[in-house]
């Protein structure tokens, strides 16, 4: 199952994604949590420490490239899932694994 949450701005959709991830968890499905935005708050309210949170590693944009079928683009994975996840997702509270995609690094860069 893929669940995306998506909203305006203060809409807590970051809330909802960590309490959802966390009880999906704590069932015993497999979560993988992925934070897309360029303010990435998802690690905390998933209740992760401070220190995993410093440790975390954005996943970079190569990982994903374009390719051209038909006359039609579209982005497809460059390194397979299984590669990503080992390299870039780290563990969060209650079984929840989290990945941080690229986001803004510094005010100009995005």
């Amino acid at each position: 199952m893929k669940v995306a949450v998506a909203g305006k701005g203060g809409s807590g959709k970051t809330t909802i994604s960590a309490t959802l991830a966390r009880l999906l968890a704590r069932r015993g499905h497999p979560v993988m949590a992925v934070d897309g935005d360029p303010n990435p708050n998802l690690g905390v309210a998933l209740g992760m420490s401070r220190d995993n949170l410093e440790k975390m590693v954005r996943v970079p944009k190569d990982v994903m490239e374009t390719k051209e079928e038909d006359g039609a683009r579209r982005l497809v994975m460059a390194r397979p899932i299984e590669e990503v996840t080992a390299e870039y997702a780290m563990p969060a509270p209650d079984g929840v694994d989290l990945m941080v995609m690229t986001g803004v690094d510094h005010a100009g860069a995005g």
